[in-house]
């Protein structure tokens, strides 16, 4: 049953990679930005992306993170991150606290005015949930970078360079993203960020430690992580991940790689082979009870109390001959399909209820087939849009049993 619920899974995943529509998009604080700068933004959106809504995130955070990324590759200034400078991008707050704060006004930004109450004179004002450890990846980030030409697409390219032959190559490139930007951060508190001096110091050692894991201890730290911390990077993998099947961000990466010279096509860098590596990065979504309840039923994981996303990955290591172009980071689609249909009971029109006998099933109520119109079953499980492919639709012909398909006039 696993094999057709990855399937079925699949379907949505391809959907949702297939419009730019079904993507939340940055906003730019301009449009003119170079490919990196665009990718570096992108990067420190998803360092702050915890426990707040994503909309806030993409469209007033990267605003600010926009305009930080393309200063910082400017004039490669740790002093954008000095509170106590006066062009840097955090300040004190009324409260206390630090806020991450534009140097550049609104101007014309329809998004920050007409959603969020901005006037055109305003600069934009972004604070994290968790600020502190968030300002320390940041500042830790682009001290690093420093070394690479102030360059995200360097830093990666490489690590591509050098891990270019081995079979786990992705898995390689996120735990040196992990070592960039999260590794060692701890638990920092508000108090600290005004020592700039004294995280300038923490910094370095921290970016020694760093260089000397790349390029002495490399081995023998990645078969640590992989054991288990690997599964618990969720912010550096869905950033890695968007810029391997986001519609948008993939052209940057692939322009930007270019500039590294990085021959992907040679590399099969974007293959089945590589997004066969992406962990599914762990969330309340796809730990829901109620989906991990119905899709590990009867397996032999139904009692297991592991994390989704270690679940999956054993199950795919020992299935993937017969798993066809699937895998477990596809499973990421929950963030959409949990709260639409776990979460308002709606089993009697989804289809892992259908494939699991579900006699109330009312499942071709929903799958209408009718080419004029969008997938009924994308847009009602997933919100995504896609058009009808008819009975060349990939849903019904992998994952419904034949016996199933009289009812939709295939």
């Amino acid at each position: 049953m696993l094999k057709e619920i990855f399937q079925i899974i699949s379907f949505y995943d391809k959907v949702r990679w297939n419009s730019i529509s079904n993507y939340n998009l940055i906003n730019f604080y301009k449009t003119d930005l170079s490919d990196d700068t665009k990718l570096l933004t992108h990067w420190l959106c998803y360092i702050s992306d915890r426990q707040m809504a994503f909309e806030r995130i993409w469209e007033v955070g990267g605003f600010v993170f926009s305009e930080l990324s393309n200063n910082f590759k400017e004039n490669g200034d740790l002093n954008l991150l000095n509170p106590n400078h006066p062009n840097s991008f955090i300040k004190k707050n009324e409260k206390g606290g630090y806020t991450f704060i534009s140097n550049s006004i609104v101007d014309g930004n329809s998004i920050l005015k007409k959603s969020y109450g901005y006037n055109e004179t305003d600069m934009v004002e972004f604070t994290p949930r968790y600020y502190p450890s968030d300002y320390y990846s940041i500042l830790f980030t682009f001290d690093i970078l420093r070394e690479y030409n102030f360059s995200l697409t360097n830093y990666i390219a490489v690590q591509i360079n050098k891990y270019r032959e081995n079979d786990d190559l992705i898995q390689r490139v996120l735990f040196s993203l992990y070592l960039l930007t999260y590794f060692e951060i701890g638990q920092p508190s508000k108090t600290n960020i005004a020592d700039f001096d004294g995280n300038i110091k923490k910094s370095k050692n921290r970016a020694k430690k760093v260089k000397a894991i790349l390029i002495d201890s490399f081995e023998k730290e990645f078969m640590n992580f992989k054991k288990d911390i690997i599964f618990n990077q969720k912010r550096a993998w869905c950033s890695l991940r968007d810029f391997f099947k986001s519609p948008e961000f993939n052209s940057y990466f692939k322009s930007a790689l270019r500039e590294e010279n990085i021959d992907f096509e040679e590399l099969e860098l974007f293959s089945l082979r590589s997004f066969q590596q992406f962990e599914l990065p762990g969330d309340v979504w796809n730990n829901n009870s109620k989906f991990r309840n119905c899709i590990l039923e009867n397996t032999e994981y139904e009692k297991s109390k592991k994390s989704l996303n270690k679940i999956l990955r054993d199950y795919f290591e020992k299935s993937k001959d017969y798993l066809g172009n699937t895998y477990p980071e596809q499973f990421d689609i929950t963030f959409d399909f949990v709260p639409r249909m776990c979460e308002n009971n709606n089993c009697d029109i989804c289809p892992i209820g259908l494939i699991k006998g579900n006699e109330k099933s009312d499942f071709e109520k929903t799958c209408v087939i009718d080419t004029k119109y969008y997938c009924p079953v994308a847009l009602t499980n997933c919100n995504y849009k896609i058009e009808c492919n008819g009975k060349e639709c990939d849903l019904l012909k992998n994952t419904m049993p034949n016996k199933k398909y009289s009812a939709f006039g295939i």
